[in-house]
C-alpha cells in the first residue's frame, strides 16, 4: 500500500481504490454536489416532457414492432 501525496488518511490499495472514513467521503460528496450546476425548474419540467413524449414513442414503436413480429411468426414460421 502506498500512501497518496495530499491525501491525509486516505490509502491506495494495489486496485487503486482509495480507501478513507466514511465521514470524508460524505464531506466530499457533498461538496461535488455543491459545486455541480443545477436546472432551473423550468428546465427540469421541460426536460421530463422531453423524456416523457420520447419514451412514449419509443414504447408505441416497440410494441407495433412486438405485434408484427408476433403476428407473421404466428402465421409463417409457426402456422
Amino acid at each position: 500500500m502506498v500512501r497518496a501525496r495530499g491525501s491525509g488518511s486516505r490509502i491506495i490499495t494495489r486496485g487503486g481504490m482509495r480507501r478513507g472514513s466514511p465521514v470524508q467521503f460524505f464531506q466530499e460528496t457533498i461538496g461535488e454536489l455543491r459545486k455541480a450546476v443545477w436546472p432551473t425548474r423550468e428546465e427540469t419540467w421541460r426536460l421530463t416532457w422531453i423524456v416523457i413524449v420520447i419514451s412514449s414513442i419509443a414504447g408505441a414503436l416497440l410494441g407495433l414492432l412486438d405485434f408484427v413480429l408476433t403476428r407473421t411468426f404466428g402465421r409463417y414460421v409457426i402456422g
